[in-house]
């Protein structure tokens, strides 16, 4: 199922992978082990090689989660004073929505789940259906909008490739961005 390792991953990607399932927990922030970090690594990504999406479960405070089915995850220490051995502060999962239906109503239930604006979806939808937006500009993105959920950041971005620069597949994007203050760590 697509684990071929380019470089060392951890246990957690791994299973991740194999079993095309990633369930994480940011009810508090996560450990640089729950997140799938290596030691000295600022960065993972969840991805098949061939890019085939996997399901992702992502649990957040006040009781709600993200689920959606994505191609790729990735959590980072970018944020921190030390990147390589801090616990993560965000989590990035791109989604791959069919149509622009589908991506409108994907992201019209987020809104309503998370308290996003709608206003900026429609915008979006409206201007990546104009079939001007087929040949120029290549690429129709919303602006980011945000909501708090609990301690957590969560911003949302949609994009729209034309067929003309961009294989099918990889038309519509939905991006989410979750971010976090650090964690206090022991570098020890």
């Amino acid at each position: 199922m697509g684990t071929e390792e380019r470089e060392a991953t951890s246990t957690k990607v791994e299973q991740v992978l194999e079993h095309s399932e990633g369930h994480f927990d940011l009810t508090r922030p996560p450990s640089r082990e729950e997140a799938g970090m290596l030691a000295g690594r600022s960065q993972v990504t969840y991805q098949h090689s061939n890019q085939n999406p996997f399901q992702v479960r992502v649990l957040l405070p006040e009781g709600k989660q993200l689920a959606v089915t994505a191609r790729m995850v990735g959590f980072d220490s970018l944020g921190t004073p030390d990147p390589a051995n801090a616990p993560p502060t965000t989590l990035d999962i791109h989604y791959y929505p069919a149509t622009l239906a589908d991506a409108r109503d994907h992201l019209l239930a987020a809104a309503d789940e998370f308290g996003l604006d709608q206003r900026a979806i429609g915008e979006w939808h409206a201007q990546a259906s104009d079939p001007g937006s087929k040949q120029a500009p290549p690429t129709v993105k919303s602006r980011w909008i945000s909501a708090p959920v609990g301690y957590l950041s969560l911003q949302v971005q949609a994009r729209y490739a034309s067929p003309v620069d961009t294989p099918e597949s990889k038309r519509i994007v939905v991006h989410y961005l979750l971010t976090w203050e650090a964690a206090e760590h022991d570098p020890s």
